[in-house]
């Protein structure tokens, strides 16, 4: 795993791009837009951004969540790739590079799939958020039943165990204030 180092107070090496990719954005939440600014800004020759979450939500004064809730954006969209902790690679099609000659290569060499000047990249965004929010559905209903299907032990036989320890559930259905000693 990469450590993830904090940003150089100095501005990285100017490199060659093309903006032509930015003509392709999906309509996305406002942080993404944010966080795809900041790590644009910020990244190396061929795309490598070395920051945290804690780092870019500090730099731009918001809650982590939303940064990786922006990343996540990013995510769908293909635009920034995760490769560890702290370390992101932005598409070739919108990073910067040493010459026009590795930008073009970095480009022929790209998956089809990753590509930004297709005529659908809006659905396909709005598919891959689809398709993940039915992925926490599906995951939430699983764990739903699970924790139903999960035997319930009785708070008799709890407190008959170890009297000392009250199950949790027994303790909701005690009453606080008994006025009885």
């Amino acid at each position: 795993m990469i450590p993830a180092t904090s940003v150089s107070p100095e501005p990285p090496e100017l490199t060659y791009g093309s903006l032509n990719g930015f003509a392709y954005l999906p309509a996305m939440p406002g942080i993404a837009y944010r966080v795809l600014t900041k790590v644009v800004g910020i990244q190396e020759p061929g795309g490598r951004c070395i920051i945290t979450e804690n780092e870019l939500a500090e730099m731009l004064n918001v809650h982590r969540s939303l940064v990786g809730r922006g990343f996540q954006c990013l995510g769908y969209a293909r635009l920034v790739f995760r490769q560890a902790k702290g370390v992101y690679r932005l598409n070739p099609m919108i990073s910067g590079y040493r010459t026009v000659a590795d930008q073009l290569a970095a480009i022929n060499e790209m998956d089809p799939e990753d590509r930004l000047d297709i005529d659908d990249y809006q659905e396909r965004y709005d598919q891959a958020v689809a398709e993940a929010e039915e992925e926490r559905r599906r995951r939430a209903a699983a764990r739903k039943k699970s924790q139903d299907t999960a035997p319930a032990e009785s708070a008799e036989t709890d407190s008959l165990e170890d009297p000392a320890v009250l199950d949790f559930a027994a303790a909701r259905r005690t009453r606080r204030r008994s006025g009885k000693k």
